[in-house]
């Protein structure tokens, strides 16, 4: 019997052992080239049918090992460029070798974009709204910096607030100091660590050295964090390896403007790279208007100053430098360098506009980039130089009887109220991703931390005491797709812990069909969220605006508790999505999105909640006075959470290729404010503070007539709308309680000669129209720019 259990046995190992062998696998062995000559590193090579997918190293080279013995499909893709698919037969423990060489999709409306799913994907096929600038399009726009070219952009509430200073919001909400969006450099985060803006113009890139740019438009937390909330704006830099060479570009026009910019970048043996970036820009920006109550500043019951009595003039300078240096070694892309930035203008805030002189920025990087991981790690540091707030200086101003004929007279003045601000910001992240057959995975982890230092003349930190804060976030998204590619499953989700708050959880859920290739059908749900910034926090000017980190009492005269304050925690956002985007005939492009959000805990603009004048009197929550012994002692403007709210809206874009040479765009957006709940917070429903009805439309004319030429005309209109941000409120500051409506046209034109010399002129604003973007900006009017570059391809060795 035991004989018979060990011969059973034997047979049963042998006849294992042999299925084993029968099914050993073979390998599939090849390289991964484009142009017929350049290998291509990072391209996805999967068997169809099976879990087996490998990524090509830097040389474009892959292998796929153990590769049942039969007939199969080899599908290779890269973004950007055509599937290359060819069958394939296996044969056990033999190596199979191939060469694939792919070609571009050059598809009408089919391109690439990053910043929506963390990897690359053609824009169409995105399961959120991502919308994308290129570098053409940057340069016939003519703007001193990146953010000018975004007014064109479908969903994007665009406000020219200065010569140098452009806003940019979505989805509604906007205030003077938004922190509702992210803006992001190359995947890092760039904003000022003291106050939570975006860098926006003090950004240290130059327009020379952007490839593209990007823009998330809506709830993005999943896969961003905190401050998401209504989305994201990405900077994509030139590599040299992009775009080599020497590159000059000189600027002049209207409002005094001088913009010179430059750019050298090289390459050696494809194993290293540099590039160095540089720009300086001067002008003079338009002045308020006297006649209107906008830009008046001080005490009512004194008389008001006007804020162009007390600056010299308007002038605007901006200079920028940057220095990178890169190094590939194996699957490793490696990059490092340096950024800053100087800046003197005006800029907009909730309590009236300061005069930035002198402020800085630095930034300093680091990263590492692999076909499967992406590290870095980034500090910006600031030095608000000697930046003033003007209504501190009104307030001066008027105790010493009014403006002085002399405004140099007020250089000590505001040399004494000017802030400090020596904060940085530590921002990092470490993210892996690989794709298992049709599963893509995504997951890292992301860690900023804020130190912020006004030495006491903006912020809380005075007596020594010291202000900080830390985001720790990790995030996981799969993106599996079925049926041959046409459907498409997203699914992701984040927690992010704050060392004041409690952990936030941040899901999305996306669903994508294409009946056919060019057609594609999406319904997503995203939420996303929005800390309090250090601002809202932290805020100390003259103890009367106060951020709310501990809440606050307010009482009458007689000492009844007439409010609450509670601290500030987080507002947060749920938000869903309906989109259609597709290409007929390739000429046709239409993108269309619906969403209906779900908004709570709104955090307020600065507002004024007590004062003494009107029998009102703030308290800290241990019952000591706000401003105590002071002559305003009890009065408060501060921040607050309070509401819920409904909105919703739909954004239509449109483009036409009426031949090769002449495409037609444009896109309309209308948005609706649908219900605002402030429950018992005695605070007005907040506004949406954007226009709820605005269209744009381009025409773009390219070598129609002369080859290597452009003509591009824009137009963006604007309704009516009514708009409240601190002390910037349409109801007292507008004839009519609105912004009125505004209609501006641009028209650009120019031509490349074919030894990289390039001329272009750029008309803004060609009806001279003199009307506001937004609440606080001084009047424009018609302006004109001449543009001559050049451009040397070569460094490349």
């Amino acid at each position: 019997m035991r004989n018979a259990m060990r011969w059973g046995l034997a047979v049963s190992l042998w006849l294992v052992a042999a299925a084993a062998w029968a099914q050993e696998g073979g390998t599939i062995r090849g390289t991964v080239y484009v142009g017929g000559n350049e290998p291509l590193p990072e391209a996805q090579v999967a068997v169809v049918g099976t879990v087996l997918s490998a990524t090509t190293n830097a040389d474009g080279k892959f292998e796929l090992n153990n590769v049942p013995a039969a007939k199969h499909e080899l599908k290779i893709s890269f973004p950007g460029y055509k599937d290359f698919t060819q069958q394939v037969e296996v044969i056990a423990g033999k190596t199979t070798s191939l060469e694939a060489d792919l070609q571009l999709d050059e598809q009408f409306g089919e391109e690439i974009v990053v910043t929506g799913s963390k990897f690359g994907e053609k824009r169409l096929e995105s399961p959120v709204t991502v919308e994308s600038v290129s570098s053409k399009t940057l340069q016939m726009t003519g703007g001193t910096s990146y953010m000018a070219a975004l007014s064109s952009v479908k969903g994007i509430d665009y406000a020219d607030t200065g010569l140098n200073e452009k806003r940019v919001s979505t989805r509604g909400f906007n205030t003077q100091f938004n922190s509702r969006m992210i803006t992001m450099v190359d995947g890092r985060l760039a904003q000022l660590p003291g106050n939570g803006l975006p860098l926006n113009a003090q950004l240290p890139t130059p327009n020379i050295d952007v490839k593209s740019v990007e823009a998330v438009i809506g709830p993005a937390s999943a896969l961003y964090g905190a401050n998401a909330h209504a989305g994201v704006i990405n900077v994509l830099t030139k590599t040299p390896w992009d775009e080599s060479g020497a590159s000059v570009v000189l600027r002049g026009g209207s409002q005094q403007l001088v913009d010179v910019s430059g750019r050298v970048a090289g390459t050696a043996k494809q194993d290293f790279g540099y590039k160095i970036n540089g720009q300086f820009v001067r002008g003079r920006d338009f002045s308020p208007d006297r006649n209107l109550p906008t830009h008046y500043y001080g005490a009512a019951s004194k008389p008001l100053v006007f804020e162009g009595d007390m600056i010299e003039n308007y002038d605007v300078l901006s200079a920028k430098a940057e220095a990178y240096a890169y190094l590939r070694r194996g699957d490793w892309n490696f990059k490092a360098g340096y950024g800053f930035s100087l800046t003197d203008g005006m800029s907009l805030t909730n309590s009236g506009r300061n005069q930035l002189r002198g402020w800085q920025v630095h930034q300093q990087t680091i990263s590492a980039s692999h076909p499967n991981w992406f590290v870095q790690v980034s500090r910006t540091y600031s030095n608000a130089g000697g930046t003033y707030q003007m209504d501190r200086l009104a307030s001066v101003v008027q105790n010493n009887g009014g403006a002085p004929e002399d405004v140099s007279s007020l250089d000590e003045i505001k040399e004494q109220i000017k802030f400090v601000d020596q904060s940085q910001l530590i921002d990092s992240e470490v993210q892996y991703q690989n794709a298992f057959g049709g599963l893509k995975l995504i997951t890292g982890v992301q860690l900023r931390y804020y130190n912020p230092s006004s030495k006491g003349t903006y912020l809380a930190d005075v007596d020594g005491k010291t202000l900080n804060a830390t985001e720790f976030g990790g995030y996981l998204q799969g993106d599996y797709s079925l049926l041959r590619d046409r459907l498409r499953l997203v699914a992701a989700a984040r927690v992010d812990t704050h060392s004041n708050y409690s952990a936030q959880f941040s899901p999305k859920a996306a669903v994508v069909y294409s009946p056919e290739r060019n057609q594609h059908v999406r319904l997503g749900y995203n939420r996303a969220f929005k800390s309090p910034t250090i601002l809202e926090n932290y805020l100390l000017i003259s103890n009367t605006l106060v951020g709310n980190r501990t809440g606050f009492i307010i009482k009458d005269a007689e000492g009844n508790v007439v409010s609450e304050i509670a601290p500030l925690v987080p507002e947060s956002v749920d938000s869903v999505e309906v989109g259609y985007k597709a290409t007929f005939a390739d000429r046709l492009l239409v993108d269309v999105v619906a969403y209906h959000s779900w908004y709570r805990n709104f955090i307020s603009a600065l507002t004024s909640r007590a004062n003494p004048a009107n029998g009102t009197f703030a308290f800290f929550p241990d019952g000591t006075p706000v401003a105590a012994g002071t002559p305003v002692e009890g009065t408060l403007s501060t921040y607050a959470n309070f509401g819920r709210s409904r909105v919703a809206g739909t954004d239509v874009g449109l483009e036409y290729q009426l031949n090769p040479n002449v495409t037609l765009s444009g896109s309309a957006s209308y948005m609706k404010l649908i219900k605002f709940s402030t429950g018992s917070s005695g605070q007005p429903a907040l506004l949406l503070n954007v226009p709820d009805l605005k269209f744009k439309a381009t025409v773009t004319v390219q070598n129609l007539w002369v080859q290597n030429s452009f003509v591009r005309v824009f137009g963006r209109y604007q309704d009516a709308f009514e708009f409240r941000s601190g002390r910037w409120d349409s109801a007292l500051l507008v004839q009519e309680g609105k912004v009125p409506a505004r209609f501006v046209a641009d028209v650009s034109a120019g031509y490349t000669f074919s030894n990289g010399l390039a001329v272009s002129a750029n008309v803004l604003n060609v009806l001279n129209d003199h009307g506001v973007d937004q609440l606080g900006s001084p009047p424009g009017g018609i302006m004109g720019f001449a543009q001559l570059s050049y451009k040397y391809e070569g460094l490349a060795y």
